[in-house]
């Protein structure tokens, strides 16, 4: 592959300095970076060589930013029809709050997420591949060059597979859980064989041991501690310390969940993960909003790294910002803070939305505009994600040596004008759907907004198909509802493309 010079864009490397560079260029050789900074200092170390063939990326009145790291993810697009999604009625004055609102219903959690581990064996390899793939490409499209599973609805060889057709990176993971805390129980009721769920991540984190294409990894995650006995996390631990990886569990996330861990296993949240061997700087707290005063001291003095996703908390009745204030305090005292988007049926706000909610909501809380500066925003979504999934050697911020994983994005019109400090304009009035170009590893497999390895209207056909006979023979869903609702939005295009092509005719009749 020949040399790539990103040049002339408004450089934020994201690097511990918080670097900002007006004028930056970025010089990408075999897919990683060998120069970054001034765009006259890069094309002053350029040398003969480099310059035979050297192809220039334009990238003057526009954001040059690391690729987005999003560490918890789950890919649910599989449930769309079953939850939130496509059987809703279009009207929404009778909603009422859902199973996470509210502090949570917890009993229903758990035997919900323990029932989704056989259901998903019930996909078929052609079906997780589909759903996959439009569920990634969504991230992709926003700018997230990196995903961290945290157990999806679906087959994670699916999800490695569609990470290598789409060119992005992915640590995948399985759906964990063996036990359940059911309503009217006063103890959790063991569900499958902890050994069964073991020897499954354990011959995942083999299989991406072998992976060559530099884009897969594996993690093992806990998907709830209220669906995990406590001989799946003491397996959990020997897997993270055999295997030298991280791992990732929600915990402490609901107000309500403390006391039904108390009750259920005997323990609270965090403490419970503690006695199990699992707390140490390996170790993310997914959400960690409902944690008592010892139980966060636990937390820092392991070095925890902490994750959240703030522009997802309000659609679903989450209370993990302001009731606690925890993930603030948690960033006062010195530990790793990250952002993620979570995971829906539906698509949620992405990691540029995440990044203009703590913005905001930080800001506000202390009442102080410092409190997050864009620059920390920036950090919590690349560089500080890169080292909780442990792959900060590789990825997070604009630096030599690192792969070249970049993202661009217009800042040219109003929004910017006569603001020199576009990031912040960004943050004010961006989104996910700014994102114009994305690199990895000096790839470009996004331009112009759009998939350049894929047809986004084949990636949409195959997985609403994919969907379709999956939410019929599994999940009962009306065969007449899932034609009509998919038929409707072909039809819908296939009307605009024909008036496209109509309104145009007497155009060239006249020309």
């Amino acid at each position: 592959m020949s040399a790539l010079l990103v040049r002339g864009g408004y450089l934020y490397p994201a690097d511990v300095g918080a670097q900002v560079v007006p004028d930056g260029s970025v010089l990408i050789e075999g897919g990683r970076i060998t120069a970054a900074g001034p765009t006259a200092q890069v094309e002053a170390a350029l040398t003969p060589t480099t310059r035979v063939g050297l192809r220039v990326l334009d990238a003057r009145g526009k954001l040059v930013l690391p690729g987005l790291v999003n560490p918890h993810w789950h890919d649910m697009f599989a449930t769309r029809f079953v939850f939130k999604g496509a059987q809703r009625s279009p009207h929404d004055r009778d909603d009422k709050p859902a199973f996470m609102a509210l502090g949570g219903d917890i009993q229903q959690i758990s035997t919900l997420f323990d029932s989704f581990y056989d259901q998903i064996e019930m996909l078929t390899a052609e079906e997780a591949v589909a759903i996959a793939r439009y569920s990634m490409w969504t991230q992709l499209r926003s700018g997230v060059t990196t995903l961290g599973d945290v157990g999806s609805f679906n087959r994670p060889e699916a999800l490695a597979t569609a990470a290598r057709e789409l060119g992005m990176r992915c640590s995948v993971s399985t759906w964990a859980s063996d036990a359940v805390c059911a309503p009217g129980d006063t103890r959790f009721r063991r569900t499958r064989d902890a050994d069964t769920v073991l020897t499954r991540i354990e011959a995942l984190l083999r299989a991406c041991e072998r992976d060559t294409s530099g884009l897969v990894r594996a993690r093992p995650t806990s998907v709830y501690g209220v669906n995990m006995t406590d001989e799946l996390g003491a397996g959990f631990a020997e897997l993270v310390r055999r295997y030298d990886v991280p791992f990732a569990t929600h915990v402490g996330a609901l107000r309500n969940e403390v006391e039904v861990m108390a009750a259920y296993h005997g323990a609270t949240p965090v403490r419970r993960f503690a006695e199990l061997g699992l707390l140490s700087d390996r170790f993310t707290a997914v959400h960690c909003a409902f944690a008592d005063r010892e139980e966060r001291a636990l937390l820092v003095d392991a070095r925890s790294h902490i994750n959240f996703s703030p522009a997802k908390y309000g659609p679903a009745g989450e209370s993990t910002l302001t009731e606690t204030r925890a993930m603030p305090e948690f960033r006062r005292a010195g530990l790793d803070v990250s952002l993620s988007t979570d995971g829906a049926p539906m698509p949620v706000g992405g990691m540029a939305e995440a990044m203009r909610a703590v913005w905001q909501t930080f800001n506000e809380m202390y009442a102080d505009p410092t409190e997050v500066l864009p620059t920390d925003a920036l950090a919590m979504a690349t560089r500080l994600p890169a080292k909780g999934l442990g792959w900060s050697g590789e990825i997070g911020s604009i630096e030599p040596g690192k792969q070249a994983d970049l993202v661009l994005v217009p800042a040219d019109d109003w929004r910017y004008l006569l603001n020199t400090r576009p990031l912040e304009g960004f943050l004010a009035l961006g989104g996910s759907m700014d994102v114009d170009t994305v690199l990895v590893a000096g790839r470009t497999v996004v331009q112009g907004g759009h998939c350049t390895g894929f047809d986004e209207e084949r990636l949409e056909a195959d997985y609403l198909r994919a969907i379709g006979t999956f939410s019929v023979r599994c999940l009962g869903v009306d065969p007449g509802l899932v034609a009509e609702r998919t038929r409707r939005r072909h039809t819908k295009e296939r009307d605009d493309r024909c008036g496209t092509r109509q309104r145009s005719s007497p155009e060239r009749r006249a020309a």
